[in-house]
């Protein structure tokens, strides 16, 4: 067994005594990796960049955080699940990483902050946090142009060539803000609609998609179009949030774009997920 099988071990290990509130125990880490624990301990911290208790802390409150949300436990027993001897404790530690203490953590609208589990091969994933708002909606419509293309941006070709742009300004008052991505086909084409939120009678010849009263989850891709920032927030949220996370997506995903400036090579696009637990 190489190191780095063993170091993966050793944080199923961590993982699983989170998961099942046992203690972790240090004799049983040196056992799995086949060294002194404090020798796992500086190498942890070396290879990934945060301690092994600094992870450790991140990965209770993440999962503290999902059990607010998603059960009735007291905030008093959710944090003597995780270890914390007092609300007063658990609050302050709450309230350090996810900006807002754990009774306010419930209300709509709240950004909270999500840390994967860490994965060591060539590359280590879930050291950098993930920012994201749970949000209730009620039902909603969306009208535009849907089309598939043989590729991911084909239907936002479309529109703008085909003065649709200009047409949605004209209907709507605004442009096509908004990009729907029903899924990908075997052969790599796009299902996609470009549309605006409304609520009335589709005009003609535009195609038109409702969704239910539902928890969306929302990101954000701040940054350059030249870095495919979008691309990037879009590979951590299906390679590491969303396989480690209670959530699976329930429906078309949607594309939000705040900006999208080619000139400054600058994007601001906020992804919404349609959420269920799994």
């Amino acid at each position: 067994m190489d190191w780095v099988e063993r170091i993966n071990k050793a944080v199923n290990y961590i993982e699983e005594r989170i998961e099942s509130e046992e203690p972790i125990n240090e004799a049983d880490i040196s056992r799995i990796t086949a060294c002194s624990f404090g020798l796992f301990q500086g190498t942890f911290t070396q290879i990934s960049g945060v301690s092994l208790s600094e992870y450790v802390r991140r990965r209770k409150l993440t999962l503290a955080a999902h059990d607010l949300l998603n059960t009735n436990a007291k905030v008093i027993d959710i944090a003597l699940k995780y270890g914390y001897q007092s609300a007063d404790a658990f609050n302050v530690a709450f309230k350090r990483l996810h900006g807002v203490s754990p009774s306010k953590s419930k209300k709509p609208d709240v950004k909270l902050t999500f840390y994967c589990r860490l994965h060591f091969a060539l590359s280590i994933k879930g050291v950098d946090k993930m920012d994201y708002t749970i949000i209730e909606r009620e039902a909603f419509s969306v009208v535009g142009v849907r089309r598939t293309t043989p590729y991911g941006a084909g239907t936002w070709a479309i529109v703008k060539t085909d003065d649709e742009m200009e047409k949605a300004k004209e209907l709507f008052g605004r442009f096509y803000d908004l990009g729907l991505c029903f899924g990908f086909g075997d052969d790599g084409s796009n299902d996609y609609m470009c549309a605006v939120e409304y609520d009335g009678e589709p005009p003609a010849n535009l195609d038109s998609y409702s969704y239910p009263a539902a928890t969306w989850l929302k990101f954000e891709a701040k940054g350059t179009l030249t870095g495919n920032t979008l691309l990037q927030v879009w590979q951590r949220i299906n390679n590491e949030f969303l396989p480690q996370s209670k959530y699976k997506k329930a429906a078309a995903t949607i594309e939000k774009f705040v900006l999208w400036d080619e000139v400054n090579d600058i994007c601001n696009v906020e992804i919404w997920l349609p959420v269920m637990l799994k």
